[in-house]
Protein backbone atom coordinates (compact mmCIF):
# COMPACT_ATOMS: atom_id res chain seq x y z
CA UNK A 1 0.00 0.00 0.00
CA UNK A 2 1.45 3.41 -0.94
CA UNK A 3 2.68 5.70 1.81
CA UNK A 4 3.67 9.36 2.09
CA UNK A 5 7.33 10.23 2.53
CA UNK A 6 8.79 13.70 3.00
CA UNK A 7 11.92 15.39 1.67
CA UNK A 8 13.51 18.73 0.88
CA UNK A 9 14.71 18.99 -2.75
CA UNK A 10 18.49 18.54 -2.95
CA UNK A 11 18.79 16.59 0.32
CA UNK A 12 18.99 12.79 0.34
CA UNK A 13 18.77 10.36 3.23
CA UNK A 14 22.09 8.85 2.17
CA UNK A 15 23.97 12.14 2.29
CA UNK A 16 26.83 11.89 4.84
CA UNK A 17 27.46 15.61 4.82
CA UNK A 18 24.90 18.16 3.71
CA UNK A 19 25.82 21.52 2.22
CA UNK A 20 22.87 23.53 3.49
CA UNK A 21 23.97 26.55 1.49
CA UNK A 22 23.24 24.73 -1.79
CA UNK A 23 19.67 23.72 -0.96
CA UNK A 24 16.75 25.43 -2.68
CA UNK A 25 15.52 28.38 -0.59
CA UNK A 26 13.15 31.32 -1.02
CA UNK A 27 14.11 34.92 -0.29
CA UNK A 28 13.41 34.38 3.41
CA UNK A 29 15.70 31.36 3.58
CA UNK A 30 12.94 28.70 3.74
CA UNK A 31 12.98 25.43 1.77
CA UNK A 32 9.82 23.51 0.73
CA UNK A 33 8.98 20.25 2.50
CA UNK A 34 7.60 18.01 -0.24
CA UNK A 35 5.18 15.12 0.28
CA UNK A 36 5.85 12.22 -2.07
CA UNK A 37 3.64 9.21 -3.01
CA UNK A 38 5.10 6.59 -5.36
CA UNK A 39 2.59 4.45 -7.31
CA UNK A 40 3.69 2.03 -10.01
CA UNK A 41 6.72 4.08 -10.93
CA UNK A 42 4.87 7.41 -10.88
CA UNK A 43 5.84 9.95 -8.23
CA UNK A 44 3.19 12.39 -7.04
CA UNK A 45 4.66 15.34 -5.18
CA UNK A 46 3.31 18.43 -3.45
CA UNK A 47 4.71 21.11 -1.14
CA UNK A 48 3.02 20.79 2.24
CA UNK A 49 5.21 22.89 4.61
CA UNK A 50 8.28 25.16 4.66
CA UNK A 51 11.27 25.22 6.99
CA UNK A 52 14.79 26.55 7.10
CA UNK A 53 16.83 23.64 5.68
CA UNK A 54 19.30 23.33 8.59
CA UNK A 55 16.36 22.26 10.82
CA UNK A 56 15.45 19.34 8.56
CA UNK A 57 16.43 15.77 9.49
CA UNK A 58 16.35 13.75 6.23
CA UNK A 59 16.52 10.40 8.07
CA UNK A 60 13.50 10.98 10.33
CA UNK A 61 11.82 13.21 7.74
CA UNK A 62 10.86 15.67 10.43
CA UNK A 63 11.83 19.14 11.67
CA UNK A 64 14.31 19.17 14.56
CA UNK A 65 14.00 21.28 17.69
CA UNK A 66 16.02 24.56 17.62
CA UNK A 67 18.80 25.13 20.10
CA UNK A 68 17.98 27.02 23.31
CA UNK A 69 19.47 30.27 22.06
CA UNK A 70 17.60 30.06 18.69
CA UNK A 71 14.06 31.38 18.05
CA UNK A 72 11.16 28.93 17.86
CA UNK A 73 10.92 27.27 14.43
CA UNK A 74 7.39 25.90 14.97
CA UNK A 75 8.74 22.35 14.72
CA UNK A 76 6.02 20.75 16.89
CA UNK A 77 3.15 22.12 14.82
CA UNK A 78 4.83 21.28 11.51
CA UNK A 79 5.66 17.72 12.59
CA UNK A 80 2.09 17.25 13.88
CA UNK A 81 0.72 18.25 10.48
CA UNK A 82 3.13 15.89 8.71
CA UNK A 83 2.08 13.07 11.05
CA UNK A 84 -1.61 13.84 10.47
CA UNK A 85 -1.29 13.85 6.67
CA UNK A 86 0.63 10.58 6.74
CA UNK A 87 -1.97 8.93 8.99
CA UNK A 88 -4.87 10.22 6.90
CA UNK A 89 -3.23 8.85 3.76
CA UNK A 90 -2.78 5.44 5.37
CA UNK A 91 -6.42 5.30 6.50
CA UNK A 92 -7.76 6.62 3.20
CA UNK A 93 -5.81 4.22 0.99
CA UNK A 94 -6.79 1.35 3.28
CA UNK A 95 -10.48 2.30 2.98
CA UNK A 96 -10.12 2.45 -0.81
CA UNK A 97 -8.63 -1.03 -0.85
CA UNK A 98 -11.46 -2.38 1.32
CA UNK A 99 -13.96 -1.00 -1.21
CA UNK A 100 -12.05 -2.41 -4.20
CA UNK A 101 -11.13 1.10 -5.35
CA UNK A 102 -7.72 1.08 -7.11
CA UNK A 103 -5.26 3.54 -5.60
CA UNK A 104 -4.09 5.17 -8.81
CA UNK A 105 -1.78 8.10 -9.42
CA UNK A 106 -4.85 10.24 -10.18
CA UNK A 107 -6.47 9.28 -6.87
CA UNK A 108 -3.27 10.03 -4.93
CA UNK A 109 -2.84 13.36 -6.71
CA UNK A 110 -6.41 14.30 -5.80
CA UNK A 111 -5.76 13.29 -2.16
CA UNK A 112 -2.79 15.65 -1.91
CA UNK A 113 -5.06 18.41 -3.25
CA UNK A 114 -7.52 17.67 -0.45
CA UNK A 115 -10.01 15.85 -2.69
CA UNK A 116 -11.21 12.51 -1.36
CA UNK A 117 -13.94 10.09 -2.37
CA UNK A 118 -16.87 10.41 0.00
CA UNK A 119 -17.77 6.86 0.91
CA UNK A 120 -21.21 7.79 2.26
CA UNK A 121 -22.87 7.03 5.55
CA UNK A 122 -23.38 3.38 4.62
CA UNK A 123 -20.83 1.12 3.07
CA UNK A 124 -22.49 -0.22 -0.06
CA UNK A 125 -20.67 -1.38 -3.17
CA UNK A 126 -21.92 -0.46 -6.65
CA UNK A 127 -23.35 -3.88 -7.49
CA UNK A 128 -24.80 -4.44 -4.01
CA UNK A 129 -26.65 -1.13 -4.34
CA UNK A 130 -27.86 -2.10 -7.81
CA UNK A 131 -29.21 -5.39 -6.43
CA UNK A 132 -31.06 -3.45 -3.73
CA UNK A 133 -32.43 -1.07 -6.37
CA UNK A 134 -33.91 -4.00 -8.30
CA UNK A 135 -35.40 -5.51 -5.14
CA UNK A 136 -37.05 -2.23 -4.12
CA UNK A 137 -38.45 -1.93 -7.64
CA UNK A 138 -40.27 -5.24 -7.22
CA UNK A 139 -42.39 -3.58 -4.52
CA UNK A 140 -43.04 -0.29 -6.30
CA UNK A 141 -42.85 -0.64 -10.08
CA UNK A 142 -44.73 -2.44 -12.83
CA UNK A 143 -43.64 -5.75 -14.32
CA UNK A 144 -42.39 -4.10 -17.54
CA UNK A 145 -40.44 -1.42 -15.66
CA UNK A 146 -38.72 -4.05 -13.53
CA UNK A 147 -38.02 -6.19 -16.58
CA UNK A 148 -36.40 -3.22 -18.34
CA UNK A 149 -34.32 -2.40 -15.25
CA UNK A 150 -33.09 -5.99 -15.10
CA UNK A 151 -32.23 -5.92 -18.81
CA UNK A 152 -30.04 -2.82 -18.34
CA UNK A 153 -28.46 -4.39 -15.23
CA UNK A 154 -27.52 -7.50 -17.25
CA UNK A 155 -26.17 -5.37 -20.10
CA UNK A 156 -23.87 -3.50 -17.68
CA UNK A 157 -22.70 -6.81 -16.22
CA UNK A 158 -21.96 -7.99 -19.74
CA UNK A 159 -20.10 -4.73 -20.47
CA UNK A 160 -17.94 -5.17 -17.36
CA UNK A 161 -17.12 -8.79 -18.23
CA UNK A 162 -16.33 -8.20 -21.90
CA UNK A 163 -14.36 -4.96 -21.52
CA UNK A 164 -12.67 -5.56 -18.15
CA UNK A 165 -13.80 -2.10 -16.99
CA UNK A 166 -14.76 -2.58 -13.34
CA UNK A 167 -17.85 -0.68 -12.27
CA UNK A 168 -17.59 1.05 -8.89
CA UNK A 169 -18.77 4.39 -7.59
CA UNK A 170 -15.46 6.09 -8.38
CA UNK A 171 -15.22 4.65 -11.92
CA UNK A 172 -18.51 6.12 -13.17
CA UNK A 173 -16.96 8.98 -15.10
CA UNK A 174 -16.54 10.27 -18.65
CA UNK A 175 -14.14 7.44 -19.47
CA UNK A 176 -16.79 4.89 -18.47
CA UNK A 177 -19.43 6.67 -20.56
CA UNK A 178 -17.17 6.77 -23.63
CA UNK A 179 -16.37 3.07 -23.28
CA UNK A 180 -20.04 2.18 -22.85
CA UNK A 181 -21.03 4.18 -25.94
CA UNK A 182 -18.33 2.44 -27.92
CA UNK A 183 -19.45 -0.97 -26.62
CA UNK A 184 -23.09 -0.34 -27.55
CA UNK A 185 -22.69 1.51 -30.86
CA UNK A 186 -19.49 -0.03 -32.23
CA UNK A 187 -19.69 -3.63 -31.02
CA UNK A 188 -17.32 -5.87 -33.05
CA UNK A 189 -19.73 -8.80 -32.83
CA UNK A 190 -21.46 -8.97 -36.26
CA UNK A 191 -24.56 -10.50 -34.66
CA UNK A 192 -24.98 -7.53 -32.32
CA UNK A 193 -26.68 -4.49 -33.83
CA UNK A 194 -27.70 -2.02 -31.15
CA UNK A 195 -29.31 1.25 -32.16
CA UNK A 196 -28.72 4.76 -30.84
CA UNK A 197 -32.09 4.74 -29.07
CA UNK A 198 -31.03 1.61 -27.17
CA UNK A 199 -28.11 3.63 -25.79
CA UNK A 200 -30.59 6.39 -24.94
CA UNK A 201 -32.70 3.91 -22.96
CA UNK A 202 -29.60 2.69 -21.09
CA UNK A 203 -28.60 6.27 -20.25
CA UNK A 204 -32.04 7.13 -18.83
CA UNK A 205 -32.36 4.01 -16.70
CA UNK A 206 -28.75 4.07 -15.49
CA UNK A 207 -29.03 7.72 -14.46
CA UNK A 208 -32.23 6.87 -12.56
CA UNK A 209 -30.29 4.25 -10.59
CA UNK A 210 -27.42 6.66 -9.88
CA UNK A 211 -29.85 9.31 -8.59
CA UNK A 212 -31.61 6.72 -6.43
CA UNK A 213 -28.35 5.53 -4.86
CA UNK A 214 -27.07 9.09 -4.42
CA UNK A 215 -30.17 10.02 -2.40
CA UNK A 216 -29.36 7.11 -0.10
CA UNK A 217 -25.84 8.51 0.30
CA UNK A 218 -24.18 5.44 -1.19
CA UNK A 219 -22.00 7.80 -3.25
CA UNK A 220 -21.44 11.48 -4.01
CA UNK A 221 -20.37 11.09 -7.64
CA UNK A 222 -22.12 13.64 -9.89
CA UNK A 223 -20.32 12.72 -13.12
CA UNK A 224 -23.32 10.71 -14.35
CA UNK A 225 -25.40 13.90 -14.71
CA UNK A 226 -23.35 14.74 -17.83
CA UNK A 227 -24.17 11.45 -19.58
CA UNK A 228 -26.34 12.32 -22.57
CA UNK A 229 -27.85 10.33 -25.43
CA UNK A 230 -31.07 12.11 -26.45
CA UNK A 231 -33.56 9.79 -28.07
CA UNK A 232 -33.88 10.33 -31.80
CA UNK A 233 -37.32 10.55 -33.32
CA UNK A 234 -38.32 7.02 -34.34
CA UNK A 235 -40.58 6.03 -37.19
CA UNK A 236 -44.21 6.24 -36.06
CA UNK A 237 -46.12 3.36 -37.65
CA UNK A 238 -49.91 3.38 -37.39
CA UNK A 239 -52.91 2.19 -39.36
CA UNK A 240 -55.00 4.58 -41.41
CA UNK A 241 -58.81 4.54 -41.11
CA UNK A 242 -59.11 2.45 -44.25
CA UNK A 243 -56.44 -0.03 -43.10
CA UNK A 244 -58.06 -0.40 -39.68
CA UNK A 245 -61.50 -0.98 -41.24
CA UNK A 246 -60.01 -3.55 -43.62
CA UNK A 247 -58.40 -5.41 -40.72
CA UNK A 248 -61.58 -5.34 -38.59
CA UNK A 249 -63.75 -6.67 -41.46
CA UNK A 250 -61.33 -9.29 -42.77
CA UNK A 251 -62.52 -12.92 -42.47
CA UNK A 252 -59.65 -14.98 -41.06
CA UNK A 253 -59.87 -18.75 -41.27
CA UNK A 254 -57.38 -19.26 -38.42
CA UNK A 255 -58.83 -18.86 -34.91
CA UNK A 256 -55.43 -17.73 -33.61
CA UNK A 257 -55.35 -14.95 -36.18
CA UNK A 258 -58.95 -13.98 -35.38
CA UNK A 259 -58.00 -13.68 -31.71
CA UNK A 260 -54.89 -11.66 -32.50
CA UNK A 261 -56.88 -9.31 -34.75
CA UNK A 262 -59.56 -8.76 -32.08
CA UNK A 263 -57.01 -8.14 -29.32
CA UNK A 264 -55.04 -5.72 -31.50
CA UNK A 265 -58.07 -3.85 -32.88
CA UNK A 266 -59.54 -3.40 -29.39
CA UNK A 267 -56.29 -1.63 -28.54
CA UNK A 268 -56.67 0.53 -31.65
CA UNK A 269 -60.17 1.54 -30.47
CA UNK A 270 -59.31 2.24 -26.81
CA UNK A 271 -55.64 3.32 -26.77
CA UNK A 272 -54.73 0.90 -23.96
CA UNK A 273 -51.27 -0.62 -23.64
CA UNK A 274 -50.81 -4.35 -24.17
CA UNK A 275 -50.21 -4.96 -20.44
CA UNK A 276 -53.57 -3.33 -19.59
CA UNK A 277 -55.47 -5.04 -22.41
CA UNK A 278 -54.16 -8.39 -21.18
CA UNK A 279 -55.63 -8.02 -17.68
CA UNK A 280 -59.11 -6.77 -18.70
CA UNK A 281 -62.11 -8.71 -17.41
CA UNK A 282 -65.88 -8.22 -17.59
CA UNK A 283 -65.61 -6.46 -14.21
CA UNK A 284 -63.84 -3.56 -15.92
CA UNK A 285 -67.06 -2.72 -17.80
CA UNK A 286 -69.86 -0.78 -16.13
CA UNK A 287 -72.62 1.34 -17.66
CA UNK A 288 -70.99 1.33 -21.08
CA UNK A 289 -67.61 2.52 -19.76
CA UNK A 290 -64.35 0.65 -19.42
CA UNK A 291 -62.43 1.64 -16.26
CA UNK A 292 -58.97 0.43 -15.31
CA UNK A 293 -55.99 1.46 -13.19
CA UNK A 294 -53.05 1.32 -15.57
CA UNK A 295 -50.17 -0.91 -14.59
CA UNK A 296 -47.35 1.34 -15.81
CA UNK A 297 -48.43 4.67 -14.28
CA UNK A 298 -50.98 3.50 -11.67
CA UNK A 299 -53.49 6.03 -13.03
CA UNK A 300 -57.20 5.33 -13.22
CA UNK A 301 -58.61 5.95 -16.68
CA UNK A 302 -62.08 5.56 -18.20
CA UNK A 303 -62.90 4.85 -21.86
CA UNK A 304 -66.47 4.93 -23.20
CA UNK A 305 -67.29 1.73 -25.09
CA UNK A 306 -68.73 2.59 -28.51
CA UNK A 307 -70.37 0.06 -30.90
CA UNK A 308 -67.23 -1.06 -32.79
CA UNK A 309 -65.44 -1.93 -29.52
CA UNK A 310 -68.57 -3.58 -28.11
CA UNK A 311 -68.74 -5.82 -31.19
CA UNK A 312 -65.34 -7.27 -30.30
CA UNK A 313 -66.38 -7.83 -26.67
CA UNK A 314 -69.55 -9.61 -27.81
CA UNK A 315 -67.49 -12.20 -29.69
CA UNK A 316 -66.40 -13.73 -26.37
CA UNK A 317 -69.57 -13.95 -24.23
CA UNK A 318 -68.66 -17.13 -22.36
CA UNK A 319 -65.30 -16.09 -20.95
CA UNK A 320 -64.52 -14.00 -17.87
CA UNK A 321 -61.67 -12.25 -19.62
CA UNK A 322 -62.70 -9.42 -21.90
CA UNK A 323 -60.31 -10.43 -24.70
CA UNK A 324 -58.53 -13.58 -25.93
CA UNK A 325 -55.45 -14.49 -23.93
CA UNK A 326 -52.30 -13.82 -26.00
CA UNK A 327 -48.70 -13.34 -24.94
CA UNK A 328 -47.01 -10.22 -26.29
CA UNK A 329 -44.65 -12.37 -28.35
CA UNK A 330 -47.49 -14.35 -29.97
CA UNK A 331 -49.49 -11.18 -30.61
CA UNK A 332 -46.54 -9.55 -32.37
CA UNK A 333 -46.06 -12.64 -34.53
CA UNK A 334 -49.73 -13.18 -35.42
CA UNK A 335 -50.66 -9.55 -36.09
CA UNK A 336 -47.93 -9.23 -38.73
CA UNK A 337 -49.41 -12.24 -40.53
CA UNK A 338 -52.92 -10.83 -40.14
CA UNK A 339 -51.91 -7.50 -41.68
CA UNK A 340 -50.10 -9.29 -44.48
CA UNK A 341 -53.22 -11.33 -45.32
CA UNK A 342 -55.33 -8.18 -45.20
CA UNK A 343 -52.86 -6.69 -47.72
CA UNK A 344 -51.75 -3.82 -45.49
CA UNK A 345 -48.63 -3.45 -47.60
CA UNK A 346 -48.18 0.32 -48.04
CA UNK A 347 -44.43 1.01 -48.53
CA UNK A 348 -43.43 2.66 -45.26
CA UNK A 349 -40.18 4.47 -44.54
CA UNK A 350 -38.39 2.94 -41.56
CA UNK A 351 -35.52 4.74 -39.83
CA UNK A 352 -32.80 3.26 -37.64
CA UNK A 353 -30.03 5.18 -35.89
CA UNK A 354 -26.48 3.87 -35.58
CA UNK A 355 -23.67 6.03 -34.21
CA UNK A 356 -23.66 9.18 -36.33
CA UNK A 357 -25.80 7.96 -39.21
CA UNK A 358 -29.46 7.46 -40.00
CA UNK A 359 -30.41 4.47 -42.10
CA UNK A 360 -33.67 4.67 -44.05
CA UNK A 361 -35.45 1.93 -45.93
CA UNK A 362 -38.93 1.29 -47.26
CA UNK A 363 -40.67 -1.86 -46.06
CA UNK A 364 -44.22 -3.19 -46.40
CA UNK A 365 -46.20 -1.79 -43.49
CA UNK A 366 -47.27 -5.24 -42.23
CA UNK A 367 -43.62 -6.03 -41.40
CA UNK A 368 -43.50 -3.04 -39.04
CA UNK A 369 -46.74 -3.72 -37.14
CA UNK A 370 -46.44 -4.77 -33.48
CA UNK A 371 -48.53 -4.71 -30.32
CA UNK A 372 -47.63 -1.08 -29.56
CA UNK A 373 -48.87 -0.01 -33.02
CA UNK A 374 -52.43 -0.29 -31.66
CA UNK A 375 -51.87 2.51 -29.14
CA UNK A 376 -50.16 4.66 -31.76
CA UNK A 377 -53.06 4.06 -34.15
CA UNK A 378 -55.61 5.19 -31.56
CA UNK A 379 -53.69 8.40 -30.76
CA UNK A 380 -53.07 9.35 -34.41
CA UNK A 381 -56.62 8.62 -35.58
CA UNK A 382 -58.24 10.28 -32.56
CA UNK A 383 -56.19 13.44 -33.15
CA UNK A 384 -56.91 13.32 -36.86
CA UNK A 385 -60.65 13.14 -36.17
CA UNK A 386 -60.59 16.19 -33.93
CA UNK A 387 -60.07 14.97 -30.34
CA UNK A 388 -58.02 17.58 -28.53
CA UNK A 389 -54.76 16.85 -26.75
CA UNK A 390 -56.25 16.95 -23.24
CA UNK A 391 -58.98 14.47 -24.19
CA UNK A 392 -56.44 12.05 -25.66
CA UNK A 393 -54.23 12.37 -22.57
CA UNK A 394 -57.21 11.62 -20.35
CA UNK A 395 -58.18 8.49 -22.29
CA UNK A 396 -54.66 7.09 -22.70
CA UNK A 397 -53.31 8.06 -19.28
CA UNK A 398 -50.36 9.91 -20.83
CA UNK A 399 -49.34 12.72 -18.46
CA UNK A 400 -46.78 14.68 -20.47
CA UNK A 401 -47.73 16.47 -23.66
CA UNK A 402 -44.24 16.03 -25.13
CA UNK A 403 -44.67 12.24 -24.77
CA UNK A 404 -48.00 12.37 -26.56
CA UNK A 405 -46.69 14.53 -29.40
CA UNK A 406 -44.08 11.90 -30.21
CA UNK A 407 -46.91 9.62 -31.32
CA UNK A 408 -48.84 12.10 -33.41
CA UNK A 409 -48.79 11.70 -37.15
CA UNK A 410 -51.24 13.28 -39.59
CA UNK A 411 -52.19 11.25 -42.66
CA UNK A 412 -51.56 12.57 -46.17
CA UNK A 413 -55.32 12.44 -46.82
CA UNK A 414 -56.02 14.70 -43.83
CA UNK A 415 -53.29 17.11 -44.89
CA UNK A 416 -54.78 17.24 -48.39
CA UNK A 417 -58.26 17.85 -46.97
CA UNK A 418 -57.08 20.70 -44.74
CA UNK A 419 -54.91 22.30 -47.42
CA UNK A 420 -57.73 22.08 -49.96
CA UNK A 421 -60.08 23.78 -47.49
CA UNK A 422 -57.51 26.49 -46.87
CA UNK A 423 -56.26 27.14 -50.40
CA UNK A 424 -58.81 25.44 -52.69
CA UNK A 425 -60.53 28.70 -53.70
CA UNK A 426 -57.36 30.38 -54.98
Amino acid sequence: MPNITYYIPGIKKTDVKIDWKKTLKDKNGYSPIKANISIQGTKIRKTVEKVKPRFWNPKTERVIKPKPYEPDNNHEAINARLDQLQNHAKEYFKSCKQRNIPVTAELAKAFLKGQKIAFGHREMSFWAAYDEYLQVGQLEKSYNTNRNRKTIYNKLKEFETNTGYKLAWHSIDSIFWDKLKEYILDNPDPDVNYSWNYLSAIADKFKAFMKWSQKRKYHTNDAFTDFSAPEKEPTIVYLTWDELKTLIDYKFESKAQQHARDFFCFGCLTGLRYVDLYQLTKNNISNGTLSITTQKTNRKISVPIFPQAQTIIDRYPEQYRLLPRLSNQRLNSYIKKCCEKAEINTPTEYKTFHKNEVKKEFRPKHELIGSHTARKTFICLAYEKGLDIEMIKSITGITQEKTLKRYLQISDEKKKEKLTAAFGKL
